[in-house]
């Protein structure tokens, strides 16, 4: 069971201990149908009403000993808060009038005809629901999913995945255009911005550039700078070079040091013309070094967007274990995954960590290829193991509960760091589990892409129309077909690429 049914079932047994009046509606979490109509259920809930489980025996002793597993498996469950228990489609109608959108639909569902149709139309799903059944690769693990793999057949996997999405596609358009207000409101708030932190030795410089702003304002990344105690940290790429002349003009920041966490394009693209500018030497590790020199040709997407950089001209240093700081030092952390040259800084001191890319908030899906997500759970492991209280992401976020640190809306997270850090591992754990199950099956890529992404799971359905615009846009180049990609890198062996998944038809991966 993951983490959010464990969760909905610890919030049960707290709620049955403090005796609140709310229904518990007990449904089959390996039936896309159920998770469908929950999901809309959590969304009408306004007021707290209900309670959501998935069946489970520490579920069902939680609620109410009169329940059986078997009976709960074949249809939905309601226990009302005097007790009373509905089943099938009386649980539906009980639930439906408790929302005003819903209330119609509630009372006339108890009225001659419509209940006998909707005992009959409620009972066809019911007896059908392991074919159809989305509990391939190990998505469903509640109750019998040996017995659900055996009958649902890849016809009807995709039949109940699309019957999922359309179920919830208000939910996602929704989710989409809210996620889209957001992003806005964020990119707006940070334009030309600059954030001095820690009496100024913590400086983030808010990067802008024309076609580089599409890319905050579709998805959400912002671009940035960081000057740490003397240290020019990722300075861009060459689209971005006027705002960062702005603020440098502006600031006027002393800079004894430029470095780069890694070689991606909006990181690196300035190292030699600020390290011009300034007269600041460049540190980067020996493979970025080896990386930038000469600049791999970008595919033309990113060129148009983000810019092509230059390739790295000497002299440059190659960091080692430290570099030092206008008041300590920072250590040179590998930390391979986001892609094989990563690095982070870390002050021991402060318990800062300038993490780059290699955290890029817990539920990212739709990375770049090169990245090698088994390498990126031993890398997250490593940093489990800092004490750090302010952890600075590449793209403008920072996660701190520290007081020192101020409010800034939508950029200032407060969170500990170490917690957003175990949220990711969870999660690429959970994806790691669910891929090597969908290998040892002989399921096609495509299967096993739609198996990482259950629509019972929140943040597959609220980030879907962002990770599918990212698809789209990038050419296929960034997507959730990558992110399966990335549990199955084998050094330098080709792979074939997402435009051949997704074009050419051919769905076999071989890790």
């Amino acid at each position: 069971m993951d983490n959010e049914l464990l969760a909905e079932t610890a919030a049960a047994t707290t709620d049955k201990k403090c005796a609140q009046p709310v229904y518990r509606a007990l449904y089959d979490g390996q039936c896309e149908i159920c998770q469908a109509c929950v999901s809309w259920l959590k969304t009408l809930d306004r007021e707290h009403k209900t309670i959501c489980l998935p069946i489970s025996e520490a579920a069902l002793s939680a609620c109410d000993s009169r329940l059986r597993m078997d009976d709960c498996l074949r249809q939905l469950h309601v226990v009302a808060p005097e007790g009373e228990i509905y089943a099938g489609w009386d649980a539906v109608t009980c639930l439906a009038r408790l929302f005003p959108l819903t209330r119609l639909i509630g009372v006339m569902g108890e009225w001659f005809p419509f209940r006998q149709l909707g005992r009959i139309c409620y009972g066809f799903v019911a007896a059908n629901r392991y074919s159809l059944s989305k509990c391939r690769g190990g998505t469903c693990r509640v109750a019998k999913p040996e017995t659900v793999r055996r009958q649902a057949k890849l016809s009807a996997f995709w039949s109940c995945y699309l019957l999922g999405f359309f179920i919830r596609l208000p939910l996602v358009l929704w989710s989409g255009l809210s996620g889209a207000a957001q992003r806005v409101s964020i990119f707006f708030r940070a334009y030309h911005r600059r954030l001095d932190l820690l009496d100024g030795k913590l400086t983030i410089f808010f990067l802008n550039g024309v076609l580089p702003n599409t890319v905050p304002l579709l998805f959400g990344e912002l671009f940035t700078a960081v000057v740490y105690d003397g240290v020019a940290v990722d300075p861009g790429s060459p689209k971005m070079r006027r705002s960062l002349t702005a603020h440098l003009q502006r600031a006027k920041p002393r800079i004894a040091k430029v470095v780069a966490t890694h070689a991606h394009e909006e990181h690196v693209g300035n190292l030699n013309w600020l390290s011009e500018r300034t007269g600041a030497p460049v540190w980067v590790s020996a493979m970025t070094a080896e990386f930038l020199t000469p600049f791999k040709k970008l595919p033309w997407v990113r060129a148009v967007i983000i810019g092509q950089p230059p390739n790295l001209k000497p002299p440059y240093h190659i960091l080692g274990e430290t570099v030092d700081t206008a008041s300590g030092y920072l250590q040179v952390l590998a930390t391979p995954g986001h892609c094989d040259d990563h690095i982070v800084l870390y002050d021991p001191k402060e318990k800062l960590l300038l993490a780059g890319d290699a955290f890029m908030g817990s539920y990212f899906a739709t990375p770049n290829p090169d990245v090698d997500s088994l390498k990126w759970l031993a890398s997250l492991e490593r940093l489990m193991e800092l004490d750090i209280e302010i952890l600075v992401e590449g793209h403008g976020h920072i996660h701190t509960l520290r007081a020192d640190i101020p409010n800034f809306p939508g950029v200032v997270i407060r969170q500990d760091p170490k917690v957003a850090i175990s949220q990711k591992l969870e999660y690429l754990r959970w994806l790691r589990e669910q891929i090597e199950a969908g290998f040892q099956e002989r399921l096609p890529v495509r299967v096993i892409e739609a198996s990482c992404f259950p629509w019972g799971r929140r943040t597959s359905w609220e980030s879907c129309a962002t990770d599918e615009c990212i698809r789209l846009l990038s050419l296929g180049h960034f997507s959730r077909t990558e992110l399966v990609r990335s549990f199955v890198r084998t050094g330098t062996e080709l792979l074939p690429t997402v435009y051949e998944v997704r074009i050419s038809g051919r769905d076999e991966l071989r890790p």
